[in-house]
């Protein structure tokens, strides 16, 4: 039996194996075609400096400790992503046809070119001159400085990408901070005096001079990430001869970053034109920017919220009872491994996965007090107890009743009781959420049998 499939298997890996050699010469012959295409044999990240010429202008930019940055016509960081997408052009730029030798290049707009772009690897220039479009607007005449006759066409996306104004090479980011290294931020807004925030450890902040002062740390978190994404709008002055025209000298306003030994310092100063925003410039002698129109607005609404006013601040992961309701029908949940046995005043059992718990402690922590008021000395209409693995009270909250400004409550953290008003509708998200654990799990709908199929 062996005998006879012997030669059969012999065939079939004979057959294999060409399939493979065909295969892989095919795959070979193609790569060449598309490696014969390309104007530079270059790879992205071996080039080092970049060169542009539009006429009398002339762009420089460098690559230095890994990053890229301008040299001229002024000294700043350069946009990653835009200078990423010239470089993989470059390193992918085929030449959709090639139309051998001319002699008058005038014909092709390559006497005086739209763009002249030279790259360079360990100090070796190439350059690529681009000029006019050809019939239609398919595509763009170039020629490479190897063969400066030899006549080429780009197609349309390669030349755009390359041919990019001066200022959208700049970096528009106004910080270069990493976030969750940010020590201290002082700001300064106008009319407002100056805040300075240092950072105590991961999730806590103090106000320097108010150290009294409850910081909710996770507001300048957040505003941290917000400035670290900021960006400038447009560039308004890059050596600006007078800066009380846009309202820099004095600034109106500041902000001060603190990563390491110096601060990252952004000065704020008049709004520009109506609806594009303010003007701002990073010291020491930044160009002057619009910055977007929402940065003063986002750091003075974060300065009104920074006081911490949540009912309770304690964590999910502590708490392994909870009693919630009316005062004469109260539900009971107890925390078992992965989910949360629930028991009603009548009796009824409910199972909840632990995720929708954590949900309810989710938006109780985002309760907040709108102001403080006074108790009425009266019985609480709904009330909440969460307590620990040993039975320990974490928390109490009762409600008292309901007014136009809010729902007026009670919490107690031990021995510390307060009561003031909390915003109604995030009151009611909150009571919705629970009265959604104390309801059965839905049981997910049978599919519909098939058309002309019935029940016997």
């Amino acid at each position: 039996m062996l005998r006879r499939l012997l030669p059969y298997l012999i065939l079939f890996l004979a057959l294999l194996g060409l399939y493979y050699g065909l295969t892989w010469r095919q795959a070979r012959e193609e790569a060449q075609k598309a490696e014969a295409k390309k104007i530079f044999q270059i790879k992205e990240a071996d080039i080092d400096a970049l060169v542009f010429k539009k006429g009398k202008e002339e762009v420089r930019l460098a690559k230095k400790d890994g990053g890229w940055f301008l040299t001229k016509p002024l000294e700043m960081r350069a946009d990653k992503a835009t200078v990423e997408s010239i470089l993989n052009t470059l390193a992918h730029l085929n030449k959709e046809r090639d139309l051998g030798a001319v002699e008058d290049l005038k014909a092709y707009g390559l006497d005086k070119p739209a763009l002249e772009l030279e790259y360079f690897v360990k100090d070796k220039g190439r350059k690529l001159a681009i000029g006019s479009a050809t019939p239609g607007e398919m595509g763009f005449y170039a020629v490479q400085d190897q063969a400066p006759r030899h006549l080429l066409v780009i197609d349309t996306g390669s030349k755009e990408s390359l041919d990019r104004p001066e200022k959208d090479l700049r970096d528009k980011t106004l910080f270069t901070y990493i976030p969750d290294k940010v020590k201290s931020l002082r700001l300064k807004t106008p009319g407002a005096p100056e805040v300075q925030l240092d950072k105590v450890d991961a999730k806590s902040w103090r106000w320097v001079g108010r150290e009294k002062f409850p910081v909710r740390g996770d507001r300048v978190e957040e505003l941290i990430r917000s400035l670290h994404l900021a960006k400038a709008k447009d560039f308004a002055a890059d050596a600006p001869k007078d800066l009380k025209t846009y309202g820099l000298a004095p600034p109106r306003g500041e902000v001060a970053v603190l990563q390491d030994k110096e601060p990252e310092r952004l000065f704020l100063g008049d709004k520009a034109k109506e609806g594009e925003g303010g003007y701002a410039r990073k010291a020491p002698a930044g160009p002057v920017v619009v910055a977007d129109k929402d940065l003063v607005a986002l750091i003075a609404k974060t300065l009104t919220t920074l006081e911490d006013r949540r009912l309770w601040q304690g964590q999910a992961a502590g708490v392994r009872k909870s009693v919630w309701g009316p005062p004469d029908k109260t539900w009971t949940a107890v925390k078992e491994k992965d989910f949360w046995k629930i028991s009603g005043p009548e009796k009824q059992e409910v199972k909840q996965a632990a995720v929708r718990m954590e949900v309810g402690l989710w938006k109780l922590q985002a309760l907040e007090f709108t102001r403080p008021a006074p108790a009425p000395p009266a019985k609480p209409l709904y009330l909440l107890e969460l307590l620990d693995e040993a039975g320990k009270p974490l928390f109490r909250l009762e409600e008292l009743g309901r007014e136009k400004q809010g729902v007026l409550v009670r919490s107690q953290v031990g021995d510390k009781t307060e009561t003031g008003l909390v915003a109604e509708k995030s009151y009611l998200e909150w009571q919705k959420e629970m009265a959604r654990l104390a309801a059965p799990p839905e049981v997910p709908k049978a599919a519909p049998a098939p058309a002309g199929k019935q029940e016997k």
